[in-house]
């Protein structure tokens, strides 16, 4: 089925009309990548992939963002930190997503 219009005229109406259209798009992806250029670097950000496991013991994986296992929801570096010191999350061995991180507790020092 041909839905375009039969004319000459109508024709380069909707030639006119693609072309700004595709002129948009590329505008938008333009400032996506100068967006994308001016945010933080990915390894700065962890993702917490969610694991089924047992009801009474779900597995986490923490992850960098820039590993290619990792799935889920993206952390800042406190959040990571904050997430790192539950029972149930382990870090990727693959991308080392604990290196530089601290543990954080709820718990007192020397106490």
């Amino acid at each position: 089925m041909n839905d375009l219009p039969p004319d000459l005229p109508r024709l380069r109406t909707v030639e006119t009309y693609l072309d700004m259209q595709l002129q948009r798009v590329r505008a938008a992806i333009a400032e996506h990548e100068q967006r994308t250029k001016a945010e933080p670097a990915t390894s700065e950000t962890w993702i917490l992939q969610h694991i089924p496991g047992a009801k009474d013991r779900p597995i986490n994986w923490l992850h960098r963002s820039d590993c290619h296992l990792a799935k889920g929801a993206r952390l800042s570096r406190r959040e990571a930190e904050i997430a790192l010191a539950e029972p149930t999350v382990r870090p990727c061995g693959a991308c080392k997503a604990d290196s530089g991180l601290t543990a954080r507790t709820g718990a007192v020092p020397g106490g």
